[in-house]
């Protein structure tokens, strides 16, 4: 079975799909015409993105029925590929002699493409988890999405670990030395709008702001909504 064949429109509206619909929109379309300033950002929230999936839901279907697992393997795969696109997009626009010869537009367009087979099978994931899962379970999960994505990494990092401790560990050191990284480069506010987006949510109070260890972990949360 694949996304397709998954209505991700059956579950109720919760408060993880709020988060998620909240970051595809920032997302949006990838322009054919990507200036750096506006590259380095999308980078980032999808960089970021991705990595809070792992840090959170990935996790949390990873033992549950067939159906659930192989999502959960044809949402990493597609992953995968987004990650190598943007790894050459950000190579092309910062300029690296390997990917001069790469035009940005074309780059955009494979990007694009690679999203659109990804976003599908992330919300049918996400629709069959909360479809089983009790409200007080999935604000939880929401509040670590959260929490992990303010904490992901920045930059694509398609050679990371897909799962285990090992990659959870792996998320959480590129998340830090990413950031040392943007000051270096001076790519000032990169990847540090996540709250001001998730406020913009329904359930943009859900989570705290909270430290969370490297194998990704949430803290002790408050039950309900803050």
């Amino acid at each position: 079975m694949t996304a397709n064949q998954v209505l991700p429109g059956s579950a109720t509206r919760r408060p993880l799909s709020e988060f998620l619909d909240t970051i595809r929109d920032a997302v949006g379309e990838v322009p054919e015409v990507v200036e750096p300033e506006t590259g380095y950002q999308m980078i980032a929230r999808l960089s970021g993105h991705l990595a809070a999936m792992r840090r959170s839901v990935y996790p949390s279907a990873a033992g549950q029925q067939d159906r659930e697992r192989r999502l959960r393997a044809e949402c990493l795969n597609r992953a995968r590929a987004v990650e190598w696109t943007l790894r050459l997009l950000e190579c092309r626009l910062a300029g690296d002699i390997a990917a001069a010869k790469v035009s940005v537009p074309a780059v955009a367009a494979v990007l694009a493409r690679h999203l659109d087979g990804y976003w599908p099978a992330e919300r049918a994931l996400v629709a069959s988890v909360e479809a089983r899962s009790a409200v007080e379970a999935m604000e939880r999960l929401a509040r670590h999405y959260q929490r992990a994505l303010t904490r992901g990494p920045t930059r694509p990092h398609p050679r990371c670990p897909r799962s285990g401790t090992r990659g959870l560990i792996a998320l959480w050191l590129h998340g830090r030395w990413d950031r040392v990284l943007d000051t270096m480069d001076s790519r000032a506010g990169v990847g540090r709008d996540f709250v001001p987006l998730l406020a913009q949510s329904p359930c943009g109070r859900a989570g705290s702001t909270g430290e969370e260890g490297p194998a990704g972990g949430p803290p002790a949360c408050p039950e309900g909504r803050g």
